[in-house]
């Protein structure tokens, strides 16, 4: 289920803008659609997870305590549509501030956006955001190896394939992606759909 809410009610929560959707801070609102999708056995099996078997309740709990109080490890947003649906969440987690790294999620849990390129969308967007706002200087993620799709996305994204990995009887994929790399792909325009003006040239020297 998806709470309708005029999308300009929202619009100091958000963080980044793209041609076809937005990411924004999450609300208690959100709550119900989360909970729905990480129940739903389809999203678990994309997500490599099992399906989130507790009430209504105790999940959130949880909710309401990652949006009272920071977590220096982890941030999650919500992707919305143009028009106001929600239709995912996309987050960073196991951040080690150390080594300046941080894992990379992201789920289209309204199976009806899904296929349609949204999911790279909302990966850049994110990513422009997190390099400005977070001392970062990589991300991974792991998709698992039959998921192509998924993996295309992040590479139309910037990530690349480093390491397979063996977990909970799947077989994973390790991408990474680099700050400065991306970055100069994104100047040069290499994120940048029809509907989207290209990113500012550096200065040349002179």
């Amino acid at each position: 289920m998806t709470i309708e809410v005029r999308q300009s009610s929202r619009d100091h929560l958000v963080v980044a803008t793209g041609p076809r959707l937005r990411v924004r801070r999450k609300t208690r609102d959100d709550a119900i659609d989360d909970y729905a999708w990480r129940r739903d056995p389809e999203n678990a099996r994309l997500n490599g997870m099992q399906p989130f078997s507790e009430g209504f309740t105790r999940f959130l709990q949880v909710f309401e305590h990652d949006l009272a109080f920071v977590q220096p490890d982890r941030a999650q947003f919500a992707i919305e549509a143009n028009g106001g649906a929600h239709i995912g969440s996309v987050m960073f987690y196991n951040a080690d501030h150390g080594r300046e790294a941080a894992e990379f999620g992201i789920s289209i849990g309204d199976g009806r956006f899904r296929g349609n390129g949204l999911g790279r969308e909302a990966t850049v967007l994110f990513l422009r955001y997190a390099w400005q706002t977070y001392p970062f200087r990589s991300f991974y993620l792991h998709t698992l190896d039959w998921n192509e799709r998924a993996r295309r996305c992040f590479l139309a994204a910037g990530f690349n394939d480093v390491a397979i990995v063996e977990r909970g009887g799947e077989r994973f994929i390790r991408m990474e992606v680099r700050r400065e790399w991306w970055l100069l792909w994104d100047m040069e325009g290499r994120f940048t759909t029809p509907a989207e003006p290209r990113p500012p040239s550096a200065p040349k020297g002179g």
